[in-house]
């Protein structure tokens, strides 16, 4: 299963967020399969995500696209985004 991490800062979350649900279709298209979000405490604008992606062709080709890094210039993301692609070898639950 390949995954993908990316950490990056923004201007305005409500800002980015717009841009981001706006994207959606070109994202699944470019093979994004789910995503979850969220932000480093205390810090709204200091984005956390990862993604289910279909393949690490596609999710490397999909996150070095012109088109996405100009969507992410437009959204408001301030400075390069740290950006990896990954395969998961393994997921479970921790039980107490």
């Amino acid at each position: 299963m390949t995954k993908v991490f990316i950490r990056h800062k923004v201007e305005s979350y409500g800002l980015w967020k717009q841009a981001f649900d706006d994207f959606l279709a070109q994202r699944k298209a470019g093979g994004e399969l789910s995503y979850t979000l969220g932000h480093i405490p205390n810090e709204a604008n200091d984005l956390c995500l990862t993604f289910e992606w279909d393949s690490v062709d596609n999710a490397n080709a999909f996150f070095a696209s012109d088109t996405l890094k100009a969507v992410m210039r437009e959204a408001g993301v301030t400075e390069p985004p740290l950006i990896i692609v990954y395969e998961n070898t393994a997921e479970g639950q921790t039980y107490v």
